[in-house]
């Protein structure tokens, strides 16, 4: 877990979100995770695209419909970006 907490930290500080509170963090985690296993599957559906907010505008979808905040996909992408980098 500590692994994964300095990812989603280091994911904050490059999309700039490092205002938030432990709470909100802690959501926005939640977010992340339960929207992952979706992304992913747009990622496979939708290669060419090289970002989940692409990948959703290319699927017709709203960030909601995976259960995210329009602001949270930066932070998404960073986050996975800096798990695959492990």
């Amino acid at each position: 877990m500590y692994a994964y907490e300095r990812a989603a930290r280091r994911a904050l500080a490059s999309t700039g979100l490092t205002h938030l509170t432990h709470p909100q963090f802690a959501a926005l985690l939640d977010r992340a995770e339960e929207a992952t296993p979706n992304a992913q599957q747009l990622q496979r559906i939708h290669p060419g695209y090289a970002s989940t907010r692409e990948r959703l505008q290319a699927a017709g979808m709203s960030p909601a419909r995976i259960g995210l905040h329009d602001g949270d996909l930066e932070f998404l992408d960073a986050l996975l970006q800096e798990l695959a980098n492990k």
